[in-house]
């Protein structure tokens, strides 16, 4: 009678189960028989794309973040699309998205600290409205035809050092959004689709309005969405118990100590050391061929139905960005016991080979097929095909190891430790440099086709040779 009438309260109050389980335990007249009904009837965590969707912080969070990342992608589209506009170089196309990721990683290990020591909340509101103030500045400067390289890259700098404070944060505050830990996965899920989601109709309809409005319109745009974000965060309270022991400690740290203490971390726990050092090589050689796809779709200028080079870029980011939301809807609904490690691993390996092939693609480029007839030019189709199947299975390695840090990391390290990871993406920017240096001497199509064979390389020695990671 005892043991049916505790498992049924048990169960009849599943939210505080573990809360329980741990008071009945402390008396051991109960602990063998809460042991056994524990594992007899343990709640599994939902592996569900919208389970996080269930906390109503993380929801509003959630929809608030797509003015400023809707912000981020529309500023990426418009700066390269007015850069290559004004100086017609590759180096340039690639500067100036290394200077916003360059200005990022100076100021990512300053930001995570900070996010763990102050109030991610109005760090947000901060650089929220900060970047909408750039980018009010760079609209005007455009729209009044003053844009000279000069000033694009200077605004971009000023801009990649307010990201340098916002993206740690941004990466670490969502856990305060969340009821439990087991809605992490989804909640990493629900975040890499936003950014690719947006990735699909920013560009689209981004690339549309720059062919009609001009560039300056977009960066009108991408102000309002980082205002929407500030003024959003400033009704949203997250929750503090995450955090709230830890913070009271690290205060009496320097934050060079601090700052020591995350890399400290990292560097003696070797998974994390080698999926930080994987994720940096992706985007350093890999995704950064997104920084160089204005130079591409420069072929379709000269067609028969006159210049289409911005509705093809935006069109070729836009398949980029269905892919990954493709890609990430597929990992967020994997079973709970797969092999995490191979996955991320073998799904990078095969992104590379399609990057490879859309380089391939455009090395015999046949413009006599563009002219006639561009939009259902073989080579646009192609390069269609493979951006799309690139992002797919880069955004399953993303996903896979975001979740594999996110669920380890202590929180009193989150900010830090995902802050270091954050510069991820910010290496994205910074590889275009390398690419645009290699464009300009041996043209894009050879830049992109040896640096996707170097990542083949190295994504199978790290499969074949690391069995720790392909234990995970």
């Amino acid at each position: 009678s005892q043991f049916n009438s505790l498992n049924n309260f048990i169960k009849a109050r599943k939210t505080n189960r573990e809360k329980i389980i741990k008071e009945l335990t402390s008396d051991k007249r109960w602990a063998n028989q809460v042991s056994f009904i524990h594992n007899q009837t343990k709640i599994k965590p939902s592996s569900g794309t919208f389970e996080s969707f269930k906390a109503r912080k993380f929801r509003l969070f959630w929809l608030a973040s797509l003015g400023s990342v809707g912000g981020t992608q529309l500023f990426a589209l418009a700066s390269g699309k007015l850069i290559y506009n004004i100086s017609g170089s590759e180096f340039f196309l690639g500067l100036v998205a290394a200077v916003f990721g360059l200005g990022t990683i100076v100021i990512n290990f300053l930001g995570g600290v900070i996010a763990d020591r102050l109030e991610k909340k109005i760090l947000m509101i901060i650089t929220s409205f900060c970047s909408s103030l750039i980018l009010i500045i760079l609209a005007i400067v455009d729209n009044l035809n003053l844009e000279t390289v000069s000033i694009v890259i200077i605004l971009s700098t000023i801009l990649g050092l307010i990201s340098g404070f916002d993206w740690p944060v941004r990466s670490s505050i969502f856990t305060q959004f969340l009821d439990n830990k087991d809605q992490i996965v989804s909640a990493v899920s629900l975040n890499a689709i936003l950014w690719q989601g947006v990735r699909i109709i920013a560009p689209g309809i981004g690339g549309f309005i720059i062919a009609y409005y001009g560039t300056q319109s977009i960066f009108y745009m991408s102000a309002v969405g980082f205002f929407i974000m500030g003024i959003m965060m400033i009704r949203i309270t997250p929750n503090k118990s995450f955090d709230k022991v830890e913070k009271k400690n690290s205060v009496k740290n320097s934050i060079f100590q601090e700052t020591l203490e995350g890399i400290k971390y990292i560097y003696e726990n070797k998974i994390f050391r080698i999926i930080i050092l994987a994720t940096y090589l992706t985007s350093f050689f890999g995704v950064s061929y997104l920084q160089l796809l204005p130079s591409f779709a420069d072929s379709y200028k000269l067609s028969s139905r006159g210049d289409v080079s911005a509705q093809v870029l935006g069109i070729l980011l836009s398949s980029a960005g269905i892919g990954a939301v493709f890609g990430t809807t597929i990992t967020s609904n994997l079973k709970n016991n797969i092999n995490i490690g191979k996955l991320a691993f073998a799904t990078n390996v095969i992104s590379f080979i399609f990057l490879l092939l859309f380089g391939i693609s455009n090395f015999f480029i046949n413009e006599n097929n563009i002219y006639s007839n561009p939009w259902i030019s073989y080579n646009l189709l192609l390069s269609l095909l493979f951006t799309f199947l690139t992002s797919t299975f880069s955004s399953i390695f993303m996903v896979c190891s975001m979740s594999i840090l996110q669920l380890n990391v202590p929180d009193k390290l989150r900010g830090r430790v995902m802050g270091i990871h954050t510069i991820t993406f910010s290496l994205m920017s910074v590889g275009a440099l390398i690419l645009g240096l290699l464009a300009e001497f041996f043209g894009s199509s050879i830049a992109v086709m040896s640096t996707s064979t170097l990542l083949i390389i190295i994504n199978l020695y790290i499969f074949i040779s690391k069995k720790e990671i392909r234990n995970i």
